[in-house]
């Protein structure tokens, strides 16, 4: 569907009533003046480092020749640099795996662009001229939604779905969509209502009006003053802030464990780092918006991951066991079932009961011990030697970057800051921080 298609279905969407005042104005009271003030300053300022980079050398030289004066008196030029539209949609509304979380913000983004530079192409083109233009705005925007889209249900999607929760690719997908038309039914009655919502129709300032980095900040930052996120669309199966939860959980699976499949990895590591997951699940399921309904899917998700996690691993056990070259076969037996759940659900229980403090102090530690007294009884199985992940645990990091840079390294170290950052960029609630 391109975003044609969606700007038709989301002007018959159903909205909230904007808030006007007596003057009739949309922006107040959600517009920062002075915040606007002080972008249009540094805008100008800056306005020579956003002239088109014309792939012409004569149109190139010609915009780099001109004086602030004459730049402000000419204004940017009616011509739309595509090329450089196309790199920052793919930029900014492309999707990393660092980023998933933030995927209202990138939708936001796409919806927020798309309106500025309709608005543009209508005030600027007429006729067959403006139906080129915004058809070529409809090619770029519907790619980079579909890019978009894609990048984020092929990994949060389909790890659902690998775990016992089928159909939720398609359904993260209508979402991202129903949200995408929804942001741009409210942007372009918005704007509509708005169109000098920058303040500067009339005023010296007006050549900013093709300007689209700052026509589309300023729209962004008005809009921004409403919180929107746990608005439940019409037909939509999650909202922004459901997205960001499925995607933060992914996002600790995949940091973690996804791909740990070593042998060496004892019961008390597995059981630590399952339960540290499980200690960010009970938070997520717990935010306020998130639906029962997807709280249970979450829940099957993280069991399903659970088994799994045993039976890799399990399953590498007895491959290296019967491999041909292994010296000593005895080094090798499945992990035990109990013993992972049970500290897994100690660090539950004691988040449950509020206690972040026991579960780093106490729990952890208690672990750890409880790894060292089989070192100590002489175990013949590989995971229980010295030279295992819990052998460097406790030790200082010397990087005060530890965390940014081996997030998956199974450290105290690491842990804190994991945990602290997951707190303080998705959960938003410092009495549940660690220090």
């Amino acid at each position: 569907m391109d975003n044609n298609d969606l700007q038709k279905r989301a002007d018959s969407s159903e909205q909230q009533p904007a808030q006007i005042d007596e003057n009739n104005n949309m922006l107040t009271p959600f517009l920062d003046v002075k915040t606007v003030k002080r972008l249009k300053e540094k805008y100008i300022a800056q306005a020579r480092e956003r002239l088109p980079m014309y792939f012409s050398a004569d149109k190139r030289m010609k915009m780099q020749a001109l004086s602030e004066e004459q730049l402000q008196q000419q204004g940017l030029p009616k011509e739309i640099f595509w090329k450089m539209v196309e790199f920052n949609v793919s930029a900014k509304g492309g999707i990393s795996f660092d980023r998933l979380p933030a995927i209202g913000e990138h939708i936001d983004y796409l919806a927020s662009e798309y309106i500025t530079y309709k608005m543009r192409i209508e005030n600027d083109f007429e006729g067959e001229e403006q139906a080129a233009q915004l058809a070529k705005l409809d090619e770029i925007f519907g790619r980079g939604l579909m890019r978009m889209s894609n990048a984020y249900i092929d990994s949060v999607g389909a790890f659902f779905e690998r775990n016992e929760v089928a159909g939720e690719a398609s359904l993260m997908e209508q979402s991202i969509k129903g949200i995408y038309q929804y942001k741009l039914a409210k942007y372009g009655k918005f704007a509509a209502a708005n169109p000098n919502y920058a303040f500067i129709k009339g005023t010296e300032d007006a050549w900013l009006q093709r300007d689209s980095y700052f026509m589309g900040d300023i729209l962004r930052l008005v809009i921004a003053k409403i919180d929107e996120n746990r608005i439940k669309i019409k037909e939509n199966p999650y909202t922004t802030l459901e997205l960001t939860a499925v995607a933060a959980f992914y996002q600790a699976v995949q940091r973690r464990l996804a791909n740990q499949k070593s042998t060496s990895v004892s019961e008390e590591q597995l059981g630590v780092e399952l339960g540290f997951l499980r200690m960010k699940l009970e938070l997520l399921i717990q935010k306020e918006g998130v639906s029962p309904e997807l709280a249970r899917k979450m829940e099957i998700a993280y069991n399903s991951f659970f088994n799994y996690k045993i039976t890799d691993i399990n399953q590498h056990q007895e491959e290296t066991k019967n491999n041909p070259y292994t010296r000593n076969r005895d080094a090798y037996s499945d992990l035990n079932h109990e013993t992972v759940e049970h500290w897994a659900k100690r660090m539950r229980c004691s988040l449950q009961e509020k206690e972040t403090q026991q579960v780093f102090e106490e729990i952890i530690s208690a672990a750890y011990t409880a790894f060292q007294q089989k070192v100590q009884q002489d175990s013949k199985l590989e995971r229980y030697q010295e030279q295992n992940d819990w052998y460097s645990f406790y030790e200082e990091s010397q990087s005060s970057s530890y965390q940014v840079e081996r997030p998956d390294t199974f450290t105290y170290q690491s842990l804190v800051a994991d945990w602290n950052d997951f707190i303080e960029n998705i959960i938003t609630d410092q009495t549940l921080s660690f220090h």
